[in-house]
């Protein structure tokens, strides 16, 4: 076993490795009926992944030299562009999630920027987790060709997905729903790894992120008793049509990954190898 063999085990370890224990954590430490109050559990959430941040971050920069990149290149055309199914799905998302609100817009504005910033913060930690690190240590062992790309969306795309099954810890009724998500969060794993390869910025992916989980939570935020939506939300399971009609909502996420893939690496120069009259001498 190669020492980039060991690093990417190392990686996945680390990236299995706290998951579990921000389960256990949350098992033990928070209360179970904090999961059922939207104040605290958005509070709880803005928490855990400022940590996860934190660890990944220093895991990148300290212990595996893994660069993340983030700044303005390519924002837009990320977002826009690379993005676009995205962007739709968060249009959809947002008009499909419609319930009729039974509070103005004064006394939703509370709820709105909580779950506003738990989203956007849930965008920056699994970005920096699953595609700054973990897509960037498939990256270093599976190469920057053909094959080592489209291998390192597909594998962190898949652990991305998985890490989705611990969702049962805290809503053990939802069975049907977290095995759906588990393969629709793998699909959207797909596109967000090829926003971050094409872009080479993970700011897009944050923002489409945190727009796309936030567009979920909207209306939520206009019910009368948020708590009991939420209650509501995390005991009710989904039927097994339901289930299927998310992941395959989610294709076209897969469609359009795959498809940006092969059009950069059919419009990229193969690399050709010259042999010289002085190389066949030697």
């Amino acid at each position: 076993m190669n020492k980039k063999m060991l690093k990417l085990l190392a990686a996945i370890g680390a990236f299995l490795l706290n998951m579990l224990l921000l389960f256990v954590v949350r098992k033990l430490v928070v209360p179970d009926e904090w999961g059922n109050n939207f104040v605290l559990q958005r509070v709880v959430l803005i928490v855990q992944e400022i940590e996860i941040t934190s660890v990944f971050v220093l895991l990148s920069v300290k212990a595996f030299k893994i660069k993340i990149d983030i700044g303005r290149e390519k924002l837009f055309k990320g977002i826009f562009w690379y993005g676009l199914v995205l962007c739709i799905a968060v249009i959809v998302n947002f008009i499909t999630g419609y319930t009729a609100p039974e509070k103005n817009i004064a006394a939703a504005l509370p709820y709105l920027l909580l779950s506003f910033a738990s989203m956007m913060c849930v965008g920056v930690a699994e970005e920096v987790m699953c595609r700054g690190f973990l897509f960037g240590a498939c990256r270093e062992y599976f190469g920057e060709n053909k094959k080592g790309i489209y291998l390192s969306v597909f594998v962190s795309a898949l652990i991305f997905g998985c890490s989705h099954i611990g969702n049962l810890i805290f809503t053990p009724d939802l069975v049907i729903a977290t095995v759906a998500q588990v393969i629709y969060a793998s699909e959207v794993g797909i596109i967000f790894a090829v926003i971050y390869y094409r872009s080479e910025n993970l700011l897009p992916c944050i923002i489409l992120h945190g727009l796309f989980d936030f567009a979920s939570d909207f209306w939520l935020c206009f019910a009368k008793n948020s708590n009991d939506a939420l209650d509501t939300y995390n005991t009710t399971d989904i039927d097994i049509a339901s289930a299927l009609g998310l992941i395959a909502m989610c294709l076209p996420f897969v469609i359009s990954g795959l498809w940006q893939l092969r059009t950069v690496f059919k419009n990229k120069p193969s690399v050709e190898v010259k042999w010289t009259d002085q190389d066949c001498i030697n």
